[in-house]
């Protein structure tokens, strides 16, 4: 997907939202108009498909936004270092395997030579989840992109511990009941504070966007 211009970066997050909300909605409602033994099996599937929302939603933003800032060609003096990191990762990577100084040497002329050149990010296997986003493969993900994310901080514990340990569970074949206490009513509160994050994470990278948080921060003049 080409993603050059402000309005095709919201056209994109739009999309990509507005079909997720009409599933969410959809996965709410079933569970709650699901009756005795169809109940818990609506329930079952609503973690899953709720799950499946928080990781499709976050990478595929997340990979928007990088589209976005990779077609825009700015040298890698006005960008966020991250960027210049994502760049040089081949050889970094390469570095970690050999442990050769030599080649430690050549990766840090690398790069103060891109430090003045136009960039040329790259956008594959970047954004990852390893099918299993966790609190700490989203931390990764928003350091890749160059945003904050010591809001969702709070939230750790609910994806970690909570949609994830679930959604992990149910895939394994394990029941409800007392093995993962979960409920139409505890379902509706795991299902309005992800849904909630996901809106969260959409807004924060349509504004970091408009905002051109990807570039360097100007040094203030005293």
């Amino acid at each position: 997907m080409k993603i050059r211009t402000l309005d095709e970066l919201q056209d994109a997050i739009d999309s990509e939202m507005a079909w997720r909300k009409r599933e969410l909605f959809a996965i709410k409602a079933n569970i709650q108009s699901a009756r005795k033994f169809a109940k818990d099996t609506a329930l079952r599937a609503g973690i899953t498909l709720l799950y499946a929302h928080w990781e499709g939603a976050v990478k595929n933003i997340a990979q928007y936004y990088l589209t976005y800032v990779s077609f825009l060609r700015l040298p890698y003096d006005a960008l966020k270092p991250n960027f210049l990191a994502i760049s040089v990762k081949s050889e970094l990577s390469t570095y970690e395997s050999t442990g050769k100084a030599s080649h430690q040497t050549r990766i840090v002329n690398a790069i103060f030579q891109k430090h003045k050149e136009q960039s040329r990010i790259p956008m594959d296997g970047i954004i990852r989840t390893n099918s299993n986003l966790s609190s700490s493969a989203f931390i990764e993900i928003m350091s890749a992109i160059g945003l904050c994310c010591s809001s969702y901080e709070p939230h750790y514990k609910l994806i970690d511990e909570v949609l994830l340990n679930m959604r992990n569970r149910i895939a394994h074949g394990e029941q409800l009941g007392n093995v993962l206490s979960l409920d139409e009513s505890r379902y509706i509160e795991i299902h309005d504070q992800i849904r909630d994050l996901i809106e969260q994470f959409s807004i924060q990278v349509s504004n970091a966007a408009f905002a051109e948080e990807y570039k360097m921060a100007t040094p203030k003049q005293l």
